[in-house]
């Protein structure tokens, strides 16, 4: 028996659209031959000895509740790597807490944070969560549109002409999802000033931090001076070590803010899972060989991605440092990134995803993945030049 009865849906709710990420997805369900280049995941199996990390803790037990933060020696693992990788000093007992995925830190940062009339700054392009998140808390997102041609850096009045006095905290992610870009030092150094000369928190989601390429150097805003009171850091296993499906992340921050996200995160999720843990555990304190042969394979596909746009005339793009994402401005050709993603969709079998699903710095664009394989990556890509030869 189908229930008529109508519930009205929260404001909150209302106000946050869904990612056209997942919107792109469910347009795509039943199409035959699709060929796939919109979701960032890995397209690697977890490594083995993570897998049998998993394994061991399962059959020897492993299956019941674990401190609500995270058990203490993978915080303990988490805060060696982040002194030894990021130059962050944290206290696991106080300062880390592991969670269900990290996109789980940004919604509890957001509801941890910001009150209604709180403004939070949101550099675009930008991962849909940032934005919508802040909708969730009631708040207001104000979106920092960057160029994204080679120059589009961020500087200290950018980010002023969108600062008011309601502004409470900034979103950062480097390397960036949509666009591959890795922020240079001196682009990470300006939002530090700013954060500290604003009083602001900075979220910085660093999901991506071992996926860079041509040498382009990933820094962590908490290690510079006076940012660790400013920062909390987002972090997971998802992408480093192809653990999407496992669900395991961390956020870092100062005793007095973890206190405020621990109490998030305890009504969220209670207590992360806890053979994830346990992977989570093998996968900082085993080998380390899977990350630089995943990483070498993604730095070919993205060369392999970059021939192949470059020879598509009328199509602008910057090379990414960093993720497994390209953002190529297809403007030239259809202004209107959406009806371009679908037309891709119905006339090539090709997934990607709008740009303006990324913010308005994203409008004309298309996100591309390489995430993954070489073969499924070049057809996708003659597709797609085939449909754009079609349209001169």
């Amino acid at each position: 028996m189908t229930s008529t009865i109508a519930f009205r849906l929260s404001e909150r709710v209302n106000r946050v659209k869904p990612s056209a990420i997942r919107r792109m997805l469910q347009a795509a369900s039943g199409v035959r031959d699709a060929i796939h280049l919109e979701q960032g995941e890995p397209d690697f199996a977890t490594p083995s000895h993570i897998i049998e990390a998993a394994l061991d803790a399962a059959r020897g037990g492993a299956t019941h509740y674990t401190p609500i933060d995270g058990a203490l020696e993978l915080r303990s693992a988490i805060a060696r790597k982040l002194e030894r990788e990021n130059h962050i000093t944290a206290d696991p007992e106080t300062e880390v807490t592991v969670t269900s995925g990290s996109q789980e830190c940004m919604l509890a940062a957001s509801l941890a944070f910001l009150d209604p009339g709180d403004e939070a700054l949101v550099l675009s392009p930008y991962y849909p969560a940032h934005y919508e998140d802040v909708l969730l808390a009631e708040a207001s997102p104000v979106e920092v549109p960057l160029d994204q041609g080679e120059g589009g850096e961020v500087t200290y009045e950018i980010l002023e002409g969108k600062a008011t006095s309601r502004t409470k905290l900034l979103w950062v992610c480097s390397p960036s999802n949509p666009t591959g870009r890795v922020f240079s030092r001196k682009e990470i150094e300006t939002i530090a000033e700013f954060a500290i000369d604003r009083d602001l928190l900075v979220l910085s989601d660093e999901i991506y931090e071992r996926l860079t390429y041509d040498g382009a150097e990933h820094i962590s805003i908490a290690s510079l001076p006076e940012m660790h009171d400013h920062t909390i850091t987002i972090n997971g296993f998802s992408k480093t070590y192809a653990m999407t499906g496992w669900r395991i992340g961390y956020m870092v921050a100062p005793k007095a803010l973890s206190d405020g996200l621990r109490k998030v995160h305890y009504y969220m999720a209670l207590c992360p899972n806890s053979i994830s843990q346990k992977a989570a555990l093998a996968a900082l304190e085993g080998p380390q060989d899977c990350v630089r042969q995943m990483v070498e394979e993604y730095a070919r596909r993205r060369r392999l991605v970059s021939s192949m746009l470059s020879e598509m005339a009328g199509v602008d793009f910057a090379k990414p440092s960093g993720a497994f994402y390209f953002f190529p401005d297809f403007s030239s050709f259809i202004k209107d990134d959406l009806s371009l993603a679908m037309d891709l969709l119905r006339k090539a079998k090709v997934v990607t995803v709008p740009g303006s699903g990324f913010g308005s710095a994203g409008v004309g664009h298309l996100r591309i993945s390489y995430s993954t394989k070489p073969e499924v990556i070049e057809e996708g890509l003659k597709r797609i030049s085939d449909y754009l030869y079609s349209l001169r």
